[in-house]
């Protein structure tokens, strides 16, 4: 399992020209007198074309390292839609044009300072890192297959940075990003690879393998069949139809980190992540070709697992985190749960289901409910620091169609006192993660209101999300009735409330296009969006 990161080295101008780095690549709004004055081969360019360094470009220059250098302009930075996506985008592209050049260390120079909002651009130095960080991973099955046919990996040896002005980036920074990667590969090894590479038993070994050096999480892995149906079962009865093949047996995953000074601890958070290793639809199949690319419905679990790797690099003072994974195959057969079933959830409500493929929200919810009672244990104890409920998932299609490729916040209403999704919000922009905030409404608990005296909620209509009305967000309600939350609203004590967020991720956690018929780039969003608001 190698998921070592290339070194960041802080440099100076002085390295522009030194033989310890291969490459330098540029990167800028647009073409100064400042980047023509530090790279005077560019001024004969530019005597003859005004549109010279506006795009990629390899240009020879023997008094730079490598004698390469790279243009990597972002474009204008200070339009009303200009965000800092402008320099992870252009950075992760003259990273993959470096390697492809033969570089193994570039450095990069950011030669002028950003125009434009300063705190939306404030890490924007982190930001570019990232990018060339994401040129240069490839996720478990690939390394895997470089490693079966004796492939040498191609690897970055190291990465420099020069910043505007003279300023170095800090160890601090450097370790930030670093986390944040770390993060990030975690999550793409978990969301990336196909169903069978990454069911939810091998989830379950990756996870294990890798937090089993982390003295900082605990970890712990429900396995037992008759346990996940006591404890958990909603998801149990997803899982069900696949219990007949033991290599799609589900887990439940916990991993749990506790502040070493717990006098600092400013808030509990909990995250639940849906870790559907693939989605059939159970017994209302995906039809039609909609079933493509259901590996990645695992990539809530995968994100919240990458969280907690970048929480165990950093090993802040002021949180304490757990997390539960929640791992099933929806599968179809004569075992599957169907639709018109009555199934209780751990909180003791009768769920009626409308529709097998909104199974997410069954997986999520009971460990939803655990959360919930982790939190009351502790007001029982005389515990009264602020707690945070989170279920993080892929979870409809009405989420992409609704905002495209973006993640998406729900708060209840304590989670909305306390200004939840503007946070993530104002966290994923700096880190070039941005986030939509939609909004939970009487609506969306109207439609899953029990309908006659056999059922206390509702699951879901007979209609794909996208065809619903209001389909990313009455999935919240659900969740919050069948999980118990919503009894510990606005309509309690404000020492009594429970604040809940649903982040829906289904549009950010995959890039917007494939290549060709193929599957798109898994992201490891939405990572640095809680990196930024939880741990900086």
């Amino acid at each position: 399992m190698t998921l070592a990161l290339p070194p960041i080295v802080s440099a100076s101008t002085a390295d522009l020209a030194s033989s310890g780095f291969d490459a330098v690549i540029a990167v800028y709004p647009t073409v100064s007198q400042e980047l023509l004055s530090v790279f005077s081969s560019l001024n004969a360019f530019t005597a003859v074309d005004k549109d010279f360094g506006s795009s990629l470009a390899v240009v020879p220059d023997k008094n730079v390292a490598g004698g390469r250098l790279i243009l990597a302009p972002t474009g204008p930075t200070n339009g009303d839609t200009d965000d800092v996506r402008k320099f992870e985008e252009i950075t992760k592209a003259a990273m993959k044009r470096a390697l492809a050049a033969g570089a193994v260390a570039p450095l990069f120079y950011f030669p002028s300072k950003v125009e434009g909002d300063s705190e939306d651009y404030s890490h924007y130095v982190e930001v570019s890192i990232l990018g060339a960080l994401a040129a240069c991973f490839d996720p478990i099955d690939v390394r895997e297959h470089y490693e079966k046919i004796g492939k040498k990996h191609y690897t970055v040896e190291k990465i420099g940075v020069v910043v505007a002005e003279g300023a170095e980036i800090s160890v601090e920074r450097v370790a930030f990003v670093n986390a944040v990667e770390v993060g990030r590969r975690v999550a793409k090894d978990l969301g990336s690879p196909n169903c069978e590479r990454m069911t939810p038993i091998k989830f379950a070994e990756y996870v294990e393998s890798y937090f089993k050096t982390k003295s900082c999480i605990k970890l712990t892995v429900i396995e037992d069949i008759d346990v996940l149906q006591k404890e958990y079962p909603l998801l149990h009865a997803v899982a069900r139809c696949s219990l007949s093949v033991p290599r799609h047996f589900p887990r439940v995953v916990k991993l749990e980190y506790k502040s070493e000074e717990p006098s600092k601890v400013k808030e509990n958070l909990y995250f639940v992540g849906k870790g559907v290793t693939y989605d059939t639809g159970g017994a209302d199949i995906k039809a039609g070709g909609i079933m493509r690319g259901m590996s990645r419905d695992k990539c809530g679990a995968a994100t919240v697992a990458g969280f907690m790797a970048t929480l165990a690099e950093l090993k802040p003072k002021h949180v304490n985190v757990t997390a539960m994974l929640s791992l099933v195959r929806n599968s179809v057969g004569s075992n599957a749960y169907v639709s018109d079933e009555v199934l209780y959830s751990r909180a003791g409500l009768r769920v009626l289901v409308g529709n097998t493929d909104a199974e997410g929200r069954m997986v999520m919810t009971d460990p939803l409910c655990e959360c919930k009672e982790r939190v009351l244990e502790d007001r029982k104890a005389g515990v009264h620091i602020p707690s945070r409920l989170f279920t993080v998932a892929t979870l409809t299609g009405h989420a992409i169609r609704a905002y495209g490729n973006y993640g998406i916040c729900l708060d209840n209403g304590p989670a909305r006192k306390a200004n939840i999704s503007p946070r993530i919000q104002a966290g994923g922009n700096i880190l070039g993660d941005p986030f939509e905030i939609s909004t939970l409404r009487r609506e969306d608990y109207a439609c899953v209101a029990p309908g006659s005296a056999g059922e206390d909620v509702v699951q879901a209509n007979d209609k794909a999300s996208s065809a619903s009305a209001r389909g990313h967000q009455y999935p919240m309600a659900f969740m919050a009735i069948a999980s118990g939350i919503n009894n510990f609203g606005l309509d309690k004590k404000k020492e009594e409330q429970i604040a809940y967020t649903h982040i829906d991720i289904a549009g950010s956690a995959e890039e917007p296009h494939g290549v060709g018929f193929s599957l798109p780039e898994v992201t490891g969003n939405p990572v640095p969006a809680f990196a930024a608001t939880f741990l900086l």
